[in-house]
């Protein structure tokens, strides 16, 4: 194996797109369970499943959402499907399209609640949250498969692609907590809620693992990542790096329960 080997662009590239693919084949599957919850809750039981389907998608502002996001979820593995052969022009679709449907958890959660300013505040923040989530965590996981697929290959350019990524989860972990504190600061009315109301409660328990979170990202990048050089040092980056992308999904399991949880009045 060639230690610390950088890979060469076309191939990085092509990791990079199936990663992508990937990715975005899982979007449809995961959209169809949302709308199914979301029917059950708009649900009338006196009237069809396919009428109550029909007016949840067509007359309303969450159906019309949705059939955007549906419309994304096609375009977007698509798109990276044809950069994965090699079609430069599918990168800035498949791009764009990733960028859009940073958009749709904040127009289809509470952050499309409200009217004037405060809306068109927590809607910017919101979008800007989860696309830090994504580059930062999204990130952590394409170094790791592209990581993957070149040791496979006989190569290994982890730390050429951890110094690559680092400034990137630097600057996405800052705007991640100031967009996350100014979330909390809109949705709260005061410190107490987060151990007196349901909602407040369930944020406690994310801002504890997201502590955590941040932490193992700070040990991998103080700690982990100088040591690259070092016999082991690769392995052990990728162990670390693995669970902190394990108690990530814990956040974001918490963090679809929150959504689902109304805020206190």
């Amino acid at each position: 194996m060639v230690a610390n080997a950088a890979l060469p662009g076309p191939r990085l590239r092509r990791a990079a797109a199936r990663f992508g693919t990937w990715c975005g084949i899982l979007l449809a599957p995961a959209l169809a369970l949302f709308f199914f919850r979301q029917l059950l809750e708009f649900r009338d039981p006196f009237v069809p499943w396919q009428e109550d389907a029909l007016l949840l998608l067509t007359g309303t502002a969450w159906g019309r959402t949705f059939l955007f996001g549906a419309a994304l979820s096609f375009l977007v593995p698509l798109a990276f499907g044809l950069a994965r052969t090699g079609r430069e022009a599918a990168w800035p679709v498949a791009t764009a399209g990733v960028l859009a449907l940073a958009a749709f958890p904040a127009l289809t959660g509470h952050a499309s609640a409200g009217e004037g300013l405060l809306r068109a505040s927590t809607l910017a923040a919101d979008i800007v949250h989860v696309l830090a989530a994504g580059a930062w965590m999204g990130g952590l996981a394409a170094v790791l498969f592209v990581d993957r697929d070149a040791v496979r290959g006989g190569a290994d350019p982890l730390e050429a692609l951890v110094r690559a990524f680092s400034p990137v989860a630097i600057v996405s972990v800052t705007v991640l907590v100031a967009t996350g504190l100014f979330a909390s600061w809109v949705h709260l009315p005061a410190i107490s809620a987060l151990w007196s109301e349901p909602y407040g409660q369930r944020l406690a328990w994310k801002l504890a693992l997201v502590a955590m979170v941040l932490f193992l990202g700070w040990l991998n990048w103080r700690r982990q990542t100088p040591r690259l050089a070092e016999p082991g040092g690769s392995a052990a980056l990728r162990r670390s790096a693995m669970l902190e992308l394990a108690v990530a999904q814990i956040v974001l399991i918490i963090t679809a329960i929150l959504v689902r949880t109304p805020p206190p009045s």
